[in-house]
């Protein structure tokens, strides 16, 4: 490429691309509106094909030494606690799938790929007004009026995606009905509790909660989901009230409520996606990450997707022999079907962790049950399309 591709937005996503793209020796410009790197929110899981990607750019020592690697993945029931389905991780995960899963804390991660980054190419306190292509290029205008100019630009801005407006009409994300309660607190403040490095899931009737150490094992996270006809403010520094999210949770395991009060500061956030777009390119300009297919949380999968987005795009833009529209097509062909089928199957999760039907919920856990059988100290269907997906695949099944 004579010309640098212009990224809009230094979030995990913009960033990969930005490292992806570099690794291929392809130059780039980043923008990012805010004056820094930052990253809210608390923990995040890196699952295998993630981290296939990542441990590629050489990230894999790094995001190792601030990691915590699970056991399992265990479901248990809200009220009993009794385990409806457990899951191998760890060393197991990492041999069938070839890469390991971690749990980390989203600026800890960020902080390991900004470090590998670097401050050349990246622009902050850049504010994108507007994006234009034509037959030569493609360029964004910024808020203070100034024009940069590149061979074409990513919109990696977010689930309010002002590029994706610009190019494809102005519509909102949708309120899921559900919001979200968020806590970090110190390991030793729920020592008591004898937690081991797992990902447990508790679900229980239009509820569900999650629980994991991140931060080498320093810090417990946890994440609960319940339904509100009202959502809340939808960002992850909305706080929330100890009080009101052991009001929501009353009568569940005491371990769980132990978690809760432990929290000292409390978040509470709505939880929105977007539907599918029919397409994310217009010739130079195409989305990437929650621009392009914001899903909700609970496969953990946002992040991954953006990342996996980023690996594919670049490697397309470096294949294209200088031909940046076919590039892009490219990447729509390989990337659109997985990310809007892991959208889908995150919706599907809604359901199934917080049904409240009786009848419904035994024939969910009998159903697992017999899974549990089936794949015994295996994978079951989902995670191994989750889990299973090589980019470097699926480049190479769509040759350019």
């Amino acid at each position: 490429m004579n010309k640098p591709i212009l990224i809009a937005g230094a979030g995990l996503g913009g960033i990969a691309t930005a490292l992806c793209l570099r690794a291929r020796n392809v130059p780039f410009e980043l923008f990012e509106q805010a004056d820094a790197f930052h990253e809210v929110g608390a923990g995040i899981q890196l699952s295998a094909n993630v981290m296939r990607i990542l441990v590629k750019l050489g990230l894999g020592g790094p995001l190792a030494g601030i990691s915590v690697m699970p056991k399992g993945l265990e479901v248990r029931s809200w009220q009993s606690g009794e385990r409806i389905l457990w899951t191998p991780l760890g060393y197991e995960a990492e041999r069938h799938f070839g890469a390991p899963y971690y749990h980390a804390h989203r600026a800890e991660i960020l902080s390991v790929l900004t470090d590998a980054l670097g401050s050349e190419h990246v622009h902050f306190g850049c504010k994108v007004r507007s994006v234009g292509q034509d037959a030569h290029g493609a360029w964004l205008t910024l808020e203070d009026g100034s024009v940069h100019a590149g061979e074409a630009v990513i919109g990696a801005d977010g689930i309010h995606s002002g590029i994706r407006d610009q190019l494809f009409g102005k519509d909102v994300p949708r309120f899921s009905g559900n919001v979200a309660w968020r806590g970090t607190l110190p390991a030793d403040s729920v020592k008591a509790l004898k937690l081991d490095f797992l990902s447990s899931n508790w679900w229980g009737p239009g509820r569900s909660l999650v629980h994991y150490f991140i931060s080498g094992g320093k810090t417990l996270n946890w994440i609960g989901v319940s339904r509100s006809a009202v959502p809340s403010r939808e960002s992850w520094s909305a706080t929330g009230v100890v009080e009101e999210a052991l009001a929501e949770y009353a009568g569940w395991h005491p371990q769980v409520l132990a978690v809760i009060q432990a929290t000292t500061r409390l978040y509470r956030m709505a939880l929105y996606d977007r539907e599918p777009l029919a397409t994310w390119q217009s010739e130079r300009l195409v989305l990437l990450g929650d621009a392009a297919h914001a899903m909700l949380p609970y496969h953990a999968q946002g992040a991954a997707q953006s990342i996996e987005d980023a690996y594919v795009l670049a490697a397309c833009i470096a294949d294209s022999n200088d031909a940046p529209v076919a590039a892009l097509a490219r990447y729509e062909r390989i990337r659109k079907e997985r990310a809007e089928w892991v959208q889908r199957f995150s919706r599907e999760a809604e359901e199934l962790f917080n049904m409240s039907d009786p009848v419904k919920v035994a024939r969910r856990d009998a159903r697992l049950q017999e899974n549990q059988k089936k794949y015994a100290a295996g994978f079951p269907e989902g995670q191994q399309r989750l889990y299973g997906y090589d980019a470097g695949a699926a480049l190479a099944g769509m040759p350019a």
